[in-house]
């Protein structure tokens, strides 16, 4: 049963939806039946300590971070594109490598904004 609470977040698919409190706590998988057939899969990825030391240990050269700016980067990018499309209020086509939206040139705005004079980045 969906609650409602102070945040969260929820993904909807075709095949059903994923509910999840806060910072992604307690997860659940809509429909219930589909929860209850879950199983979780084997654990396959090294884990760390904690990723600010994960993070940390990487600036001073003992290994890559696991959260590398190769796979993060793209990563943010693509959902923070979730938050233009909202603002823009509409499907949005994006050409990824320059970095447009091709179809609703007024959503470019928030890709790239305009700063004031003074506090260019």
């Amino acid at each position: 049963m969906i609650q409602k609470g102070d945040n969260g977040i929820l993904y909807i698919g075709t095949k059903g939806a994923i509910l999840g409190e806060g910072w992604s706590r307690s997860p659940r998988i809509i429909p219930e039946a589909k929860m209850r057939a879950y199983r979780k899969p084997p654990k396959t990825l090294a884990r760390v300590k904690g990723h600010h030391r994960d993070w940390l240990d990487a600036c001073k050269g003992k290994g890559a971070a696991s959260d590398h700016f190769d796979y993060s980067g793209p990563l943010t990018e693509f959902t923070l594109m979730g938050n233009v499309a909202l603002r823009a209020g509409k499907k949005l086509d994006f050409d990824w490598k320059n970095m447009v939206v091709t179809n609703v040139a007024d959503a470019n705005k928030y890709v790239k904004p305009r700063y004031r004079e003074g506090w260019t980045i």
